[in-house]
């Protein structure tokens, strides 16, 4: 390979072993840091922030309109509850030095005391550069903040928003601190193992998708409980999952033989205008739907777009900070994560229109429900993307990141299908995609994980070199298993416990409801009203209410003559006063 000259300005940046005490670097904090990574270090942090009110955004745009608001609201409440536990005990707990391998115990971390400028290596320790520890403290006090109010959205229908600020504050001190001790920190199993995780594909991704599933199955549980169906709503799940396994597994030709009948009656209602006969399967599965069961219908398609243009922006800082300074490697992150982002999007629209192809092959007249749905799964895919290399920006070349993002979004698409039946009670998916996005991030880390890639800043090697594809994605398995199953048995003991402590000090002779505006009238009753703009409390000539008309008709409703709002206990909606209980 030929020679490549290059214009270095000079003094040419160098490193060097330098002996100083801890006041000299109180003292002279700029002979010892690289100002420009404390900079990028800084936007990092402050784009990381700028994740949660664009999570937000999507939760109250994918969720319905009764929880519009709560969804809308939650995020940065969680975000602001974890950042103050994150100054008291997190960091103390999660990245200082211990003799218990799960928990950090230093008391000069508790309460950030004395966290200013202890120096944090950016690459192998003792290798290359440092960071003030206090500048580390800061970004990782926004993951702690991002990934509770990523659980924010499978509260929906469930929790209210007190007793979930309940529920995450143990959370975060019981499963993530822990394990994102044991992904980041030097004393921690998994990283000791060689685990390759760059920016959380474990501990934020697969244990907020977790935690929702077993939301959701807790939720499930107690339902079918009360109502003393246990052992029937067992008995319909084994029977669901044995269905949907011989049809998937045991007999994919009667799938194929569907999809090509699908194409035969497209053809020839594209080409010839006939319409060949339509084979009915005779053969139902039995079940009876719910109301979970049910799509929920978006309740604004623009935010959801919004919002995942600005969590696209803000995960720049996600994957590009996690490389500790301003360096080739973080800018080979921040590409990857683009060129995932993109190429999942790319795969989601693909997938709508084959989607869409068959829909007006079976019946044109689905073409209404469709109409909406391109932009949600560019969405979908764009996320499924970014979440899918998180572990894997900073270990894996930028080549390899489309890769990332069509697996993920295929994989997502496939698993959202099957968690609208094993898991209803996760109505936006965050699961499917969090979770799943997040195990096929890991095990393809392990694949393509380069050294070129990880000594882009200068001072990083990839850990046991000598192993080889097969054994790196075992430990990816490994880890990724653990994270799903210590974070579901823990959730769920949290969840029981929360139960105990409600039935034993809370809920004597009290409602269930944390709070309402009057008697009879719940907090989903008052987002509902309050997330209906103004005009559709106007009425048709028919006196029917615009809010209730067919919402596949997106002209929008059209003002007809006011009549008067409906009153409840003799209040209009707007003259509720909440009322604490």
């Amino acid at each position: 390979m030929g020679s490549i000259t290059l214009y270095v300005p000079e003094p040419v940046p160098t490193l060097g072993v330098v002996s100083a005490t801890y006041d000299e670097i109180l003292t002279h904090p700029e002979r010892f840091f690289q100002g420009s990574d404390i900079v990028w270090m800084m936007t990092s942090s402050s784009l990381v922030f700028l994740m949660i009110p664009a999570l937000s955004l999507i939760y109250a745009g994918m969720g319905n309109r009764s929880f519009a608001l709560t969804l809308f609201r939650l995020p940065l409440i969680t975000a602001g509850f974890i950042s103050f536990q994150w100054a008291l005990w997190g960091y103390a707990f999660t990245f200082t030095r211990s003799s218990a391998k799960w928990w950090g115990g230093e008391r000069r971390a508790f309460g950030l005391t004395d966290v200013i400028a202890h120096p944090i290596d950016i690459g192998d320790r003792g290798q290359g550069g440092s960071i003030p520890e206090l500048v580390y403290v800061l970004y990782e006090g926004m993951f702690a903040a991002f990934t509770a109010a990523l659980v924010c959205g499978g509260t929906m229908h469930r929790a209210p928003p007190t007793r979930f600020l309940g529920f995450i504050t143990l959370w975060s001190v019981l499963i993530y601190y822990p394990v994102a001790r044991w992904s980041w920190d030097s004393d921690g199993w998994s990283n000791k193992l060689g685990v390759m995780d760059f920016a959380g594909g474990t501990p934020v991704h697969i244990v907020s998708g977790t935690t929702v599933a077993a939301f959701a199955v807790f939720c499930g549980i107690e339902e079918r409980r009360e109502s003393g169906d246990v052992v029937t709503a067992t008995e319909r799940l084994f029977k669901s999952l044995y269905k949907r396994m011989y049809k998937r597994l045991i007999n994919p030709w009667v799938e194929l033989w569907k999809t090509l009948l699908s194409l035969v009656r497209y053809c020839a209602v594209r080409y010839f205008g006939k319409s060949p006969p339509v084979f009915e399967d005779d053969e139902s599965d039995g079940d009876s739907y719910d109301e979970y069961e049910q799509e929920v219908e978006p309740y604004s398609v623009n935010y959801v777009v919004l919002g995942t243009a600005i969590l696209w922006f803000g995960w720049s800082g996600f994957n590009g900070g996690s490389a500790l300074g301003g360096n080739l490697r973080a800018v080979s992150a921040w590409t990857s994560t683009h060129i995932a982002a993109s190429s999942g999007g790319a795969v989601g629209v693909l997938l709508i229109w084959r989607r869409k192809m068959f829909a007006r092959a079976s019946d044109p007249s689905q073409n209404m429900s469709y109409d909406n749905l391109t932009a949600l799964y560019f969405c979908d895919g764009a996320i499924a993307g970014l979440v899918a290399i998180t572990p894997g920006a900073g270990f894996v070349p930028v080549w390899s990141a489309a890769i990332f993002g069509v697996i993920s979004s295929l994989v997502v698409y496939l698993l959202k299908e099957e968690a609208l039946v094993f898991l209803k009670r996760d109505p936006l998916q965050i699961f499917a995609v969090h979770t799943g996005g997040g195990i096929v991030g890991m095990c393809l880390t392990g694949l393509f994980a380069s050294q070129t890639t990880i000594g882009l800043d200068g001072h990083s090697t990839m850990p046991y070199p000598d192993r080889t594809r097969g054994q790196r994605l075992g430990y990816q398995i490994v880890d990724s298993v653990a994270g799903i199953s210590y974070t579901f048995v823990v959730t769920m003991a949290i969840l029981y416990f929360e139960k105990f402590v409600v039935f034993m000090f809370i809920n004597i002779g009290r409602p269930l409801h944390h709070w309402r505006l009057v008697p009879g009238v719940t907090n989903t009753y008052r987002d509902h009203l309050q997330a209906t703009p103004m005009q559709a409390w106007r009425t048709t000539g028919d006196d029917v209410l615009l809010h209730t008309i067919d919402p596949h008709n997106h002209q929008g409703p059209q003002p007809g003559p006011i009549t008067e709002a409906p009153t409840i206990n003799g209040h209009t909606p707007h003259q509720q006063v909440v009322q604490m209980v």
